[in-house]
This record gives C-alpha cells, structure tokens and sequence, in this order.
C-alpha cells in the first residue's frame, strides 16, 4: 500500500507540473519583429536596437569591431602571448543559461573553423538568477562568483584571460508585477556589467541573450509575461550604453563595462516561429523540461545551434571565434614595433587602408607589404618607400571571408597584423 501511495503522489506531481502544451498565445509580437510598432504590453517601440531596427548603429558597430580587434592570446597573467595564450569565452547566467551552454560548447568545440586557442567556460549556474549575482550584500553572490573562478581553474585558464562573455540572466518573479521586474532587471544587469569588468580586467565584449518562450511554464519561475519583459530589459541596458551612461562606459580608463550587444534575442510566442528569424521557436513539449520553463536537452541544443551560427558568422565574432592558430589581436608579444603599421577598417568587407609609420620605412630605404593567409600562403606583396608614409589602399575582395596577416617585410623580421575580411 506505502508503494502504491508513493507511485501515486509521483504521478500527480509529474502531472501538476508537466508543461502546458494547450496554453493559448500570449498575443505578444517579439521585439525584433515589432519595427517602429509600439508594444501594447510594455509600452515601448521595437526593434533590437533604436528606431526600431534590428541593426546595430554605425558607430556602436565600429566600436565593437574595434574591440573585436583587440582580442589576442593572453598568458595567465594578461599578458600577450602568441605562442602558449589563450583567449577565454564565459558564460555567467542562471540554469537556462548553463544548459544551452552546455549544448553550445559540444557543438562549437567540434566546429572545424573554430579558433582551437578559444576556450570555452561554462560560469552559468542553477538558480543563480540576476539578483543573486548582482551585488555583494545578495545570499548567494559571493559563492556564485567563486565557482565560476573554479570552473575557469578547471579549464587551465584564469579570469585574466577572459575576454568574452555570453550574459543570459533573469529572476525568480513570484508576485512582482512585470514592470518592477523590468525596473530591476535594468538595474541589475548594470551591476553585472561593471561585476564583469572588476572581474575580469581584460574582457573586451559581452553578448546579451533574452530568455526563450515560457507561454507553456506551470511554474512561478519565470512566467510569462515576465519571461517578455527580460528581453526589454536587454534592450535598455545596450540602449543606455549606446546613449552614453557612463556606468557602462565600456573604452578609455573610465571604462567599467564591455561593449554590450545582442547575441541573441529567442523569444518567440511558443512554437510560432519569429518572422525575422524563423528558427528561433519552441514546440511543447519537446523542448521544454516539464516545468514549461527550462529547455530539454532537444530545445538547449536548438539555442546552441543559433549560438554557434551567431559566433561563427557575426562580424564582431568572427576575428576571435575563427581561425587555427593564436596569433590574433594587434601584435606580437614584446615587440617594439607593435605599432609600426595601422590598418582600417578592420574587419573590413575586402578594401582597408594600410598606414606604415615614417620610422618603420626608414629602417630601410624600401620594405616589402606582405600578406599571407591562415595556411601561410602569400597571396599579396607590395613594395613600399619612404614616400608612401601616407597610406594607401588594398583590394582583397577577391579572397574568401576569414583571417589574414600583414607584415613589413625586411631583414628584421617585422611583426604581424591581422585583417579580417567579413562581410
């Protein structure tokens, strides 16, 4: 009779809280789909990204490529190094977040084309929502912080080498009416940003993710319309730095955040794909985990596959993510003539300037403007004299999208530059 009961009470708990595939819609349109349409939910225009595009603005764009740049191969201690260096991509966030990156780091780590200096960590962790982390006087905060130093231990890396996050976070709601959600939500992140900056002095970016549907959750966790709201939440924190709050100034020795942007935004009504990506849906119940609220297995590995086709194609990505060797960033470890040669845009879509400074071709009377590509192959020379200090321009749409380097080339075996062709 005691197993007959015991049976019986697993039953109906698996039942009380199994997802609710016969939800109806939410009636919400996703934020990237909304254009210059205002939300009758929470208000607000949408669009990822101002005016309602889905674009991010010119400027903010070359400022991410410009850190983008800056990635290089770091030891231990920060310090640039060619040879042994590593650089590190760090997931911080809650449950949602560590099992998505879980899935993205299988799939990413037997991805041919990425950088095999790139280490991936996963910092994400069950139940150790945006108010847990965001601040020293939370229950929970300083364990969580702990174990990502752990994990980053684990992996032979240390936060010195961390320059890329994937930020994924949200909160327990309870009764807390949506718009105190977002309100906090906003504040939280920003204490996140400048958490991740503190920690981890040489990280350049931070991509910013929404939470998937919770249109099936039988739970309090993360219902809807709050799971709605977080991707707003997102959406004004990028929106603030882009507009110049200077608690996430991200460049100069102001700087007390990464450069912020989407990457990605996966709400969608359910199983009703969005229209300006119709892959990002999920079906009850195969993506779901009873709760309607965490992924199965099936739907994490759905969100690491849009997260390994953003990193592998994004052109903020792309100088870092791709590539075989871990000779990336500006220069060569120790070298004196690290800025000898000045290239832009960068990356560039196949035509970027080259600036040699008066002194790198003084050193001889005529050098030699050598590029090569990842397997070592020169594919372009130039030969240049003193009366070429202004610059001039190089045509490389001819060659397939990825890395390559430039180099002065004389008997003092000048260092590396590295191009990246994008789109």
């Amino acid at each position: 009779m005691k197993i007959y009961f015991t049976a019986l009470f697993l039953f109906f708990a698996v039942f009380i809280n199994a997802q609710n595939c016969a939800a109806p819609s939410t009636g919400f349109t996703p934020i990237n789909d909304l254009g210059t349409g205002i939300s009758p939910i929470t208000g607000l225009m949408g669009g990822l990204y101002s005016g309602g595009s889905n674009y991010i603005p010119s400027a903010h764009k070359t400022a991410g490529l410009q850190m983008a740049s800056q990635v290089e191969c770091l030891d231990a201690n920060g310090i640039p190094d060619a040879v042994n260096g590593k650089i590190v991509w760090l997931s911080i966030g809650m449950s949602n977040c560590t099992q998505e990156t879980q899935q993205f780091r299988t799939l990413a780590n037997a991805f041919a084309g990425k950088n095999p200096q790139l280490t991936l960590v996963d910092g994400a962790q069950g139940g150790q929502t945006a108010q847990v982390i965001s601040a020293p006087w939370n229950s929970g905060y300083a364990n969580f912080w702990t174990t990502v130093g752990t994990r980053l231990a684990s992996a032979g890396v240390t936060a010195n080498q961390v320059q890329v996050i994937w930020l994924k976070e949200a909160n327990q709601v309870g009764a807390t009416l949506p718009q105190l959600y977002y309100d906090s939500l906003v504040v939280q992140f920003k204490r996140i940003a400048n958490e991740l900056k503190t920690r981890f002095p040489n990280v350049q970016l931070c991509y910013m993710a929404s939470r998937i549907s919770a249109r099936y959750s039988t739970t309090t966790l993360n219902p809807e319309p709050h799971s709605y709201w977080t991707g707003w939440a997102v959406k004004k924190v990028i929106a603030d730095q882009i507009s110049g709050d200077a608690q996430l100034a991200y460049s100069g020795s102001a700087a007390k955040s990464p450069w912020l942007a989407w990457g990605i935004y996966m709400w969608s009504d359910g199983n009703t794909p969005q229209a300006s990506n119709p892959n990002v849906f999920f079906t009850c119940p195969t993506d779901y985990q009873n709760d309607g609220t965490h992924p199965s297995t099936v739907g994490a590995q759905k969100v690491g596959g849009l997260l390994l086709n953003f990193f592998s194609t994004d052109s903020t990505c792309t100088p870092w993510f791709l590539g075989s060797s871990c000779a990336v960033g500006t220069g060569i470890t120790n070298d004196p003539d690290k800025n000898a040669i000045t290239i832009y845009p960068n990356p560039s879509s196949g035509w970027f300037n080259v600036i040699a400074s008066s002194d790198a071709l003084i050193r001889t009377k005529q050098s030699h403007l050598e590029i090569y590509n990842m397997i070592g192959e020169k594919i372009y020379s130039l030969s240049m004299s003193t009366s070429e200090k202004g610059g001039f321009a190089v045509d490389l749409s001819n060659q397939t999208k990825g890395i390559y380097f430039i180099k002065i080339a004389d008997e003092n075996n000048w260092p590396r530059k590295k191009i990246v062709l994008s789109n």
